[in-house]
């Protein structure tokens, strides 16, 4: 038993705000305003100065990709391609890998204000395939070696460009396969392990993960379900198919199913737009017809799964909203929680059918803040009008649409404290929402979305004590300063986080076949 004494944020509806908590068996035994008289004989746990709160929620990551390219070439000092070149010809003389994968490559934050080409990989790693990854985690750049490697894999394929080495779209998720074909089954163990430990330095007590993209034979699927029971500190994982085959998916032992992307992003000018491009005369790409996403929701939803569709672009978010209504309109289900992923440039008329339907939202509200120069050149390619409309949490809060927070790592690194703070400060200041929604939207909504609200996502009693203790207190510090916040500690189930004791393997056999 241990008991908690300080200022303790509960998340709650109410937004209750308690001075004790108490601890018993993993559980929350109490928690309120004064300590009840039978608790006074533990000695309290002071938490001074800091803060305690609900352990934050990321709802949508691709965790083995992530993990896996946590641990590759990292590229550290993006302002231009020529540093990153010099990095990479260190790094493929010294390194023991037979490919060099890079990762973090942006064109907008380099001062030649583009990609590294083919030709140039080649002149910097010319002994081994190379493959430099963009940012967004869509698309990349690779050197002879590399496409020569993968070419009967390609060729045919939408997004390879031979001229510059880049890989988009279905050639980029080609290439994927390629690289960790070639990792081992430990390796990947090991990444998604350490991983845990990063998340939970950032006070994450729960994800929910995309898999079966980039992996051969969607094999990340089932490492993440074991890895997911394996674990032994607490931290939990949901691991949910991303795939457009309703027949891979009735295979396998799931609630939630994430549609394969129905577009791309704004940074490759592939996110689905109504209107065209600044720069080009072109609209981006849905990769599916709208008859194909409508039969997928409708069948989806009879068989009673939660569904996710990734939607970045407007006609995307149309295309999305549109198929899950015309889902519900067929098999009406009360407490579906189906959700579009990003949504980042909703519309006025598909927000309004979202409210209607009670389709969530899990935004990533963080994309125009993690790199510097994103904000001007996105800008470039959608507009300002357009860019004054990305993220508008304020309009769909006030609409009752229900919404939570995603990193989209590797997207993106998941920093809970920069969403709250992003969400706060919207760069269109008239859709920034309180603190209190934000952490809400960052730890409640999140566990709402995966029917967990009854367990996690707040402080109250009977539920797991699952909590991340802050240096600050968010309603205290100036509402620009949020950002400088930091996580102290988080305790899963009541015992304070710690590194999964077991080995890798160990950690996937012990969820293979549970005790």
């Amino acid at each position: 038993m241990q008991v908690f004494h300080g200022t303790i944020l509960t998340c709650d509806e109410n937004n209750t705000v308690a001075n004790y908590l108490v601890e018993r068996e993993g559980r929350i035994a109490y928690i309120g305003e004064t300590l009840p008289t039978q608790y006074e004989v533990v000695p309290p746990i002071e938490l001074g100065n800091n803060v305690m709160i609900p352990a934050f929620v990321d709802t949508h990551l691709h965790y083995s990709g992530f993990s896996v390219l946590h641990r590759m070439f990292p590229i550290s000092d993006t302002d231009s391609n020529a540093n990153i070149l010099e990095q990479l010809k260190d790094y493929s003389v010294n390194t023991r890998e037979n490919i060099i994968v890079g990762f973090g490559a942006t064109e907008y934050a380099v001062s030649e204000g583009h990609l590294i080409l083919r030709e140039q990989l080649d002149l910097a790693c010319n002994d081994k395939p190379a493959f430099i990854i963009k940012h967004d985690a869509h698309s990349g750049v690779a050197n002879t070696l590399f496409l020569n490697a993968i070419q009967s894999k390609i060729a045919n394929l939408r997004g390879y460009n031979p001229d510059t080495g880049e890989l988009r779209q279905e050639a980029f998720m080609a290439a994927c396969e390629f690289i960790t074909h070639g990792l081992s089954t430990k390796k990947v163990i090991d990444s998604m392990v350490e991983t845990a430990d990063f998340l939970a330095s950032k006070g994450i007590g729960l994800i929910c993960s995309a898999s079966g993209l980039g992996f051969i034979r969607d094999y990340d699927f089932d490492m993440e379900r074991s890895v997911a029971k394996g674990l032994d500190n607490g931290m939990q994982i949901r691991a949910a198919y991303q795939t457009a085959n309703m027949d891979k998916i009735a295979k396998k032992d799931m609630t939630r199913v994430v549609f394969a992307n129905l577009d791309g992003t704004f940074s490759n000018m592939d996110a689905a737009l109504i209107d065209n491009y600044e720069t080009i005369n072109n609209k981006g790409l849905s990769y599916f017809e709208d008859v194909d996403v409508q039969k997928f929701c409708i069948n989806a939803n009879r068989a009673g799964y939660q569904i996710a569709l990734h939607a970045v672009g407007d006609a995307a978010f149309e295309q999305a909203v549109n198929a899950i209504a015309m889902a519900l309109e067929d098999y009406p289900r009360y407490d579906h929680r189906h959700v579009i992923l990003h949504g980042s440039l909703p519309t006025e008329q598909g927000l309004k059918t979202c409210a209607k339907y009670k389709i969530m939202i899990s935004m990533k509200p963080s994309m125009l803040s993690h790199t510097d120069g994103a904000e001007e050149f996105l800008e470039s390619m959608i507009g300002k009008d357009r860019l004054d409309r990305i993220n508008p949490l304020r309009t769909i809060q006030d609409l009752g649409i229900k919404v939570c927070f995603n990193s989209d790592a590797p997207a993106s690194n998941p920093d809970p404290i920069l969403w709250i703070h992003d969400a706060c400060n919207n760069r269109n200041k008239s859709q920034s929402v309180s603190v209190y929604e934000a952490l809400r939207m960052a730890t409640f909504n999140g566990a709402y979305s995966v029917f967990d609200e009854k367990e996690r996502g707040s402080l109250e009693m009977g539920k797991s004590c699952d909590l991340t203790i802050l240096d600050a207190n968010p309603f205290e510090v100036p509402v620009d300063e949020i950002k400088n916040i930091n996580v102290v500690d988080m305790y899963l189930k009541g015992k304070p986080y710690q590194r999964s004791r077991m080995g890798s393997m160990a950690t996937m056999l012990r969820g293979m076949f549970p005790q």
